[in-house]
């Protein structure tokens, strides 16, 4: 037998399984439970929302021979059996038969009586694609059609649909999809199909798909056939030929920084890719819209991944800039659409972008400034002096090895059940202006060891494990607030987690215990923020911008 594509395969056959067209659905079925069909359908909306197949399914239902009160065929009479290979259900492509002749030939055989069924239906599909003299030949038939003959044109441009063709019909538009209703869709079909796949990887799937069931159910069978293992959200991408939202962040880092050299070698490996640089261009915007809705509304989309990167690009960048490479971003697609030259056009556009708005922004003291604070300590340079500022507001390597140590020394199992069981807490201050970005960056992290004076967390991410050890003193901060408790907290990956994990219980099997070991303050620190400190008084403590 031959292999039967997923979109068809899962086609609906009625009206119960249709997804995301609740309205038009409840309106149609109504009408055809209370023998009040209409002689002409006019169905619009992008492609892959459901039109044909409603269209099917309407055709179903009125030639059903038993039809239930509520709406529902019987599915056992002729017309449901054979109704997707039927001689009264006529399907016409338009945008291959779109003359004058092929709509007379139609309106020759309109006059014909069903063969099986009570009506006939005539289904026409992307209907704007006919010539002004086949709608002209089309129009009186439409206007007053045989009663058991039922017109449905579908279209995804309903503005090119002559007004008195549309004006003819009952109209319905049809909108996309919600991302949640294709990902239960694809869940379902996975189950049955045996497919394995990352949830992550689904709602890619359903993104990209961009509100069109059938692109997302063909996105699927072509990763079913491509990856025989896990499908992740790298095989998704490669698939669909778009970017990672990780890639993403690399490059929106990359121009924060005024980094030339990242910048170039993104556009030239993404270049080499063959991936389609308008495409990648448009998802890039649709991203940067996401990450301004977080600032506005800090409500976060599905997607582990999606969310990380939308929060780090969130630390970045103001709203301001982000309106304005939005802007660069739709003048520069525009430009590419008429050049043979995009990538150079797109690389050209981003580096005078960066180049323009974050040039100054990385350095993170002027020589002017280091000059000043040299007098205070002739051996500090631009290097250390940059080092010491980053470090007053993040743990080094040894400081985290030391706050775990004291976690192991100070744990308490029921204190972790009990901060466990209150960490949904911290959802309170996603909208808190102070608290927003540790909040969330917390949120999706685990505390895992600890006591109400030292605690350690875990998350998968290196980047947010980074974000939160660098915003240190806010994120404990945040705690306070939260559970009350001055803890000295630490963030690790779950790799490093799991290896801390098996040398404590190791160690405790050889009877070798976990010693509190203090955190003094270091001179390099003390020296470091009397310079600054002294700075800020003669300078103002808005010129010194810490990273």
């Amino acid at each position: 037998m031959a292999y039967l594509a997923l979109y068809r395969k899962y086609r609906p056959n009625s009206f119960d399984d249709v997804l995301g067209q609740n309205k038009v659905v409840a309106v149609i079925k109504n009408a055809i439970i209370n023998n009040k069909v209409s002689h002409a359908y006019l169905f619009s909306g992008p492609r892959g929302t459901g039109k044909t197949t409603v269209a099917k399914i309407l055709a179903r239902l009125v030639n059903c021979e038993r039809l239930s009160s509520d709406g529902k065929p019987c599915e056992k009479c002729f017309n449901c059996i054979n109704y997707l290979n039927s001689n009264d259900i006529v399907e016409i492509d338009a945008a291959s038969n779109n003359g004058v002749d092929e709509i007379r030939e139609l309106i020759d055989k309109v006059n014909l009586v069903p063969s099986n069924a009570k009506y006939k239906i005539y289904i026409i599909d992307e209907v704007h694609m006919l010539t002004n003299q086949a709608f002209n030949a089309l129009l009186k038939t439409l206007e007053e059609p045989p009663s058991h003959v039922i017109f449905v044109l579908a279209t995804t441009d309903p503005q090119k649909v002559p007004l008195t063709i549309s004006s003819r019909c009952q109209k319905f538009q049809f909108s996309k999809i919600d991302d949640m209703c294709i990902v239960e869709r694809l869940q379902k079909i996975v189950a049955l199909e045996k497919i394995n796949i990352d949830e992550e990887a689904l709602f890619e799937i359903a993104r990209l798909s961009d509100g069109g069931m059938r692109d997302a159910i063909n996105m699927l069978d072509q990763l079913a056939t491509y990856e025989s293992g896990q499908i992740t959200l790298d095989e998704v991408h490669m698939v669909a030929g778009s970017v990672s939202y990780d890639n993403i962040f690399n490059l929106m880092e990359a121009i924060k920084l005024n980094n030339k050299i990242a910048i170039i070698n993104f556009i030239e490996e993404f270049d080499k890719s063959g991936k389609e640089l308008n495409k990648f261009i448009q998802e890039l915007i649709v991203f940067l819209k996401d990450v301004i809705l977080f600032k506005s509304t800090k409500k976060l989309e599905k997607g582990e991944v999606k969310r990380k990167n939308i929060m780090l690009i969130d630390e970045l960048y103001n709203e301001h800039d982000l309106y304005n490479f939005i802007e660069v971003l739709n003048e520069t697609s525009n430009k590419i659409k008429f050049s043979s030259h995009g990538s150079i056009i797109f690389m050209t556009t981003v580096l005078k972008f960066s180049d323009n708005n974050f040039k100054e922004t990385n350095k993170i003291i002027s020589r002017e400034i280091i000059s000043l604070v040299e007098t205070d300590d002739e051996n500090l340079n631009e290097k250390n002096i940059s080092q010491k500022i980053i470090n007053k507001y993040s743990i080094g390597r040894d400081e985290i090895g030391v706050r775990i140590n004291n976690s192991f020394a100070t744990a308490s199992k029921e204190f972790l059940k009990n901060i466990k069981n209150d960490w949904y807490k911290i959802d309170d201050y996603i909208s808190d202006d102070e608290f927003s970005v540790v909040s969330g960056l917390l949120k999706d992290s685990l505390p895992v060891v600890g006591s109400a004076q030292y605690l350690t967390i875990v998350n998968k991410f290196d980047s947010i494990v980074e974000r939160i050890n660098e915003n240190i003193t806010l994120t404990e901060r945040l705690l306070k607030k939260v559970f009350n408790y001055d803890m000295i907290i630490v963030a690790i990956n779950d790799i490093t987690w799991e290896e801390e994990k098996n040398k404590y219980i190791t160690n405790i099997k050889k009877n070798i215990k976990y010693n509190i070991i203090e955190l003094p303050e270091k001179e390099e620190q003390k020296k470091i923020k009397t310079s600054i400190d002294h700075l800020a008084e003669m300078l103002g403590e808005d010129i010194i911008e810490y990273k």
